[in-house]
């Protein structure tokens, strides 16, 4: 399969298009003024906010590549909820950061889509996401463990 990811120069694939695609120009000054990671590097980091954090000697945080469609999307609505969910926390502290509060209402969004390609097309993450009034849903989609390969 093809994936269609760049890599940075650090070798890790750039699965932050929506940065430079979605958000407007003044959202990518926040990220740069707040010194913020783009949300898959936060996201393998475990944290968005460049200045808290310390690397562990020589360690580098593993790479994740998928390896087909579903992975991706999953890959994505992982990295988008984080982030959102970090500036969520940032924001408890901080609740009146009119542009981190722009900040956090586009992951949001971005993470409600990336949420809603998946389902769409693999079935719900969640007990919240609506189901078939026919069946119970997670009936009508196979568990990880009969799947090929993720």
């Amino acid at each position: 399969m093809n994936n269609n990811l760049n890599f940075n120069n650090y070798g890790f694939p750039d699965m932050n298009v929506f940065n430079k695609t979605f958000l407007q120009p003044n959202n990518q000054e926040v990220i740069a003024n707040q010194n913020l990671a783009e949300a898959y590097e936060g996201f393998l980091r475990g944290n968005l906010f460049n200045n808290l954090y310390e690397q562990y000697k020589n360690y580098r945080p593993a790479k994740l590549i998928p390896n087909n469609e579903q992975a991706e999307l999953l890959l994505n609505v992982d990295q988008l909820t984080f982030a959102a969910h970090e500036l969520n926390l940032y924001l408890d502290i901080y609740p009146n950061d009119t542009n981190m509060i722009k900040l956090f209402n586009k992951y949001q969004e971005m993470a409600s889509e990336a949420i809603k390609r998946y389902e769409n097309k693999y079935g719900p993450l969640t007990l919240s996401t609506p189901s078939n009034p026919d069946m119970f849903s997670w009936q009508a989609y196979s568990w990880p463990w009969e799947m090929e390969e993720m």
